[in-house]
């Protein structure tokens, strides 16, 4: 490795360090502009939502302030007729009395929102007037209502334009009715007149919202009254591509607003007044909408800003130290290499420091043996003037390895751990370990080797029963495998023929059945399925214990479907066994996302346990419920013997037996509760037994929020469900249809 690549080694630890905090950096931000827009959302729904609230409260009292004013139209409208009028002159002459006055008078006093009443002839001139007698000469020919009215036989009320009063000056809206004669001919108008103000100063109580106004229009868009009051747009028409105009045909709704009156963008809430020809707009102003979003938003891009500081600055300091712990291991590295060429001093004696030492000549014969030989049952005074050669048990029987060390030998090379059978001493059966280096005198001529030898007898031994034993526990792990393989095909083979006989039979395919005999070849099925899940159990254990083991497809499902295929299973035993079969659940149970068949799996092998264990005329309870932490838990209740803590321990190891012997009354594998144990944390879950001596069995499974999905699977009043009652040996019935509709509505997560 040269110089450049030991410089990128070292520095990828710090880049590797500050694409992190980039990442990080970019995570916070990317989560801040996502809750900044959110909140920009909500903040525009819920100002939709409350001035639609409010328009539809103003269409409303808009409506009963003009429809009190229409009836007293109509109430003079039946007066003049009343009064025997059937041509223009006699309206002219009849009405244009101090008594019609009067009448008018006092029907005004009636009305706080209405400004005046009158009655106009053909000609357009008022006849009578409610502020005073004798009437003001004033005529009306040239307003919207009169051309309209003498056009038209239209009996309904007539809302015109806003003008302005000729007497007051102030801005009107006027509501008009034609009163005809038998024959349908124009005899005379009658007249009311509402200020502008009086809608306005209505609109300026309710709205207290900065940015706020509320406008009444014609439904042809022409603007009767504003507040704030707008002089200018008084009488206007809204533009013709204004989204008004189809909400107001639609019913109402809301949409967004350029400004067509003041030119400020506004959110605008379009309510229909009941029964006439016009429209309340409520609208506000988008920058009042957002001035919190404004603030809560810069809050949170601060916070946004400040966390991103914090990151860059925190991984700009992590990558400096690690630069600096790069460079620091660089600086051991360069003394651990002093460090070897120290050892390199000191390696003869490294190679010497064994059991015992011994040296040797020029032609290999011992000259040397330290004293502590004779505690390995050895004599020096055999071995001197010897060579190792003469000394091997297998000098004879392995020449090939001899010829190699003699190789080396001769080559006056160092050697190491050259092992051999030595032939002296007080054991049977003894292996030694030798290592030495070539002795060289100053001028460089061979003088022998010096070594140490150990003793490896023990460990040579041990190693070779090792051997044989890892022989016959590999055998032996293959013959397993080879049994479990055997036993498995030969189970599922004839299983595989009673599921699809029985299937066979269940769906009618051979012939129909009486449906008592079809539902029993449906359980036959299903127990026969079980039957093959349990087979498979054993195989399934040892798959999980080897972290090999995976769920099936999981998918989400109502767990009361989960309930009711599991109780439908076990039903026929309990009521056998002459054991009452609850079912509780909470009424707000959410959806799963979970392995049916595990589950299920889980639930038999509980109910299993609980009905194998509980005496006659006891009881057996499946709990459905919501978790405090928002999970869903499974728990199967029972009044058996119950259990010791030691039991319970014993329970959950694979294939335990609280009662071991031949003779015990309750047979079992003893994988059913650690199956579903390991079943359950496979889920993420956790099972728990809360058990007492003479007090019965509590089990319980419980999954984590995290497999729960979608809303709750039925409410208090669920619609199509049948929610099964408590204390019931039948299975539970449920209407697939509607639960088809309540689940199918939200798409399963990915």
């Amino acid at each position: 490795m040269n110089a450049s690549d030991g410089a990128r080694r070292r520095f990828r630890p710090s880049r590797r360090l500050s694409l992190i905090g980039i990442v990080l950096i970019v995570i916070t931000v990317a989560a801040a502009g996502v809750a900044i827009w959110d909140h920009r959302e909500e903040a525009l729904a819920h100002s939709r939502r409350e001035m639609t609230n409010l328009g539809v409260v103003l269409a409303e009292q808009n409506a009963r302030a003009i429809q009190a004013v229409d009836l007293v139209l109509q109430t003079t409208q039946r007066m003049v007729l009343a009064a025997g009028v059937s041509t223009p002159e006699q309206f002219t002459e009849l009405m244009g009395t101090e008594e019609v006055h009067g009448f008018l008078a006092r029907r005004l006093g009636s009305l706080p929102q209405a400004d005046a009443l009158s009655l106009i002839n053909t000609s357009g001139r008022i006849v009578n007037f409610s502020r005073g007698w004798p009437p003001m000469e004033i005529n009306t020919a040239d307003r919207d209502f009169y051309a309209y009215f003498r056009d038209h036989q239209d009996p309904e009320v007539f809302i015109g334009k806003p003008v302005i009063n000729k007497v007051t000056g102030a801005w009107v809206v006027t509501l008009t009715r034609r009163v005809s004669g038998p024959r349908g001919e124009f005899l005379g108008i009658v007249l009311g007149v509402v200020e502008t103000r009086y809608f306005e100063e209505f609109y300026q109580t309710v709205t207290a919202a900065e940015g706020q106004s509320v406008a009444l229009f014609r439904r042809d868009g022409i603007l009767l009254a504003r507040h704030p009051h707008a002089e200018a747009s008084i009488g206007q028409r809204l533009p013709s591509e204004a989204p008004w105009y189809a909400l107001v045909a639609k019913g109402g709704g809301t949409y967004r607003s350029p400004g067509y009156v003041d030119s400020v963008p506004r959110i605008v809430s379009v309510q229909p007044v009941r029964d006439f020809p016009l429209a309340v707009a409520v609208t506000v102003a988008e920058s009042s909408v957002l001035a919190e979003w404004r603030r809560q938003s810069t809050f949170i891009a601060l916070a946004a800003l400040c966390t991103a500081i914090g990151f860059a600055r925190l991984f700009r300091m992590l990558a400096a130290q690690s630069a600096r712990l790069e460079e620091q291991s660089a600086e051991l590295e360069r003394a651990a290499e002093g460090l070897r060429e120290s050892e390199a001093r000191f390696r003869d004696f490294a190679l010497t420091s064994s059991d015992w030492l011994w040296e040797t000549d020029a032609q290999h014969r011992f000259t040397y043996h330290s004293e502590n030989i004779c505690a390995f049952g050895q004599d020096p005074s055999n071995r001197l003037g010897r060579t190792r050669l003469e000394l091997a048990v297998d000098a004879d029987t392995d020449p090939a390895k001899w010829a190699e060390h003699r190789a080396i030998l001769d080559g006056h090379e160092p050697f190491r751990n050259f092992v051999y059978r030595r032939k002296v001493g007080t054991d049977p059966e003894g292996y030694i370990s030798v290592s030495g280096k070539p002795i060289f005198a100053h001028s460089g001529r061979f003088l022998g080797y010096r070594g140490t030898v150990r003793d490896i007898t023990r460990e040579t031994i041990a190693e070779r029963n090792l051997v044989a034993a890892k022989t016959a526990a590999e055998a032996a792990n293959l013959a397993k495998s080879q049994f479990l393989a055997n036993m498995s095909h030969e189970l599922r083979t004839p299983l595989n023929a009673i599921l699809g006989f029985s299937e066979m039979l269940y769906r009618g395919l051979t012939g129909p059945l009486q449906p008592r005999q079809s539902e029993y070849a449906g359980l036959i099925h299903e127990s026969g399925q079980h039957l093959l899940n349990v087979i498979n159990d054993i195989l399934d254990l040892a798959r999980v214990d080897a972290g090999k083991f995976e769920l099936h497809e999981e998918s989400g499902i109502d767990p009361r479907r989960l309930v009711e295929s599991s109780i439908a299973l076990v039903t026929a035993r309990a009521e056998s066994g002459m054991l009452t079969l609850d079912v509780e659940f909470d009424e707000q149970i959410p959806l799963l996302v979970v392995d049916p068949t595990r589950i299920t799996q889980i639930l038999l092998n509980l109910l299993s346990n609980a009905i194998k264990f509980t005496e006659p005329g006891g009881s057996v309870t499946l709990t459905l419920r919501s978790s405090p932490d928002g999970g869903v838990e499974f728990a199967v209740s029972d009044t058996g013997p119950g259990m010791t803590a030691a039991e319970i321990e014993i329970a959950l190891e694979p294939f335990g037996q609280i009662d071991p012997s031949h003779t015990r009354q309750h047979e079992g594998t003893g994988l059913g509760l650690p199956m579903a144990r390991r079943l359950a944390e496979l889920h993420g879950g956790s099972l728990h037994i809360d058990s007492e001596k003479g007090r019965g069995t509590r089990v319980a499974v419980t999954l984590p929020a995290a497999r729960v999905y979608g809303p709750a699977a039925w409410s208090s009043d669920p619609v199509g469900v049948v929610v099964p009652a408590t204390h019931s040996t039948s299975p539970i019935s449920f209407d697939d249809q509607a639960l088809e509709n309540r689940t199918s509505s939200t798409p399963i997560p990915a």
